[in-house]
């Protein structure tokens, strides 16, 4: 399998290198890059000069544009992105919010829920998308 691109969008570097290194721990066995980006606006220059993730984790609070904002721009700018499947995090429960098509795309976890809870949540997401295990299946992640 070619390496997963993992474009991660989060304002909080502590959240995002701690998530990263919680992710390829978990999913060892998985060729994942990623791609780190501060703000919103470095999301998209590195789109724009040629980046094409696999997945995308954004954070949902982040100054000047929301992670729902961002897909939105992304999809606009980018339509041979629209259906890269994404991951919004966020301290808040916004679940409701995602309907429609960005509900089928996007899968939604609180960062406030138990850390281990939260990257097992994430990882089996991953896993499951990308054809590295099944749904339930509890040999992934690991």
């Amino acid at each position: 399998m070619d390496k997963i691109v993992v474009l991660f969008v989060d304002d909080e570097d502590d959240f995002r290198v701690l998530s990263i290194l919680h992710i390829r721990r978990l999913l060892r066995d998985a060729e994942l890059e990623f791609v780190e980006a501060r703000r919103p606006q470095e999301a998209l220059e590195l789109i724009a000069g040629g980046l094409k993730p696999d997945l995308m984790v954004l954070d949902y609070a982040m100054p000047a544009m929301t992670g729902v904002e961002l897909i939105k721009r992304i999809d606009e700018e980018h339509p041979d992105l629209k259906n890269v499947p994404c991951i919004l995090i966020s301290g808040y429960n916004l679940e409701e919010n995602l309907t429609g098509e960005l509900g089928k795309r996007c899968a939604f976890f609180e960062k406030r829920i138990d850390v281990k809870t939260f990257y097992r949540q994430m990882c089996e997401d991953i896993a499951v998308r990308f054809g590295l295990s099944r749904p339930g299946d509890p040999s992934r992640p690991t």
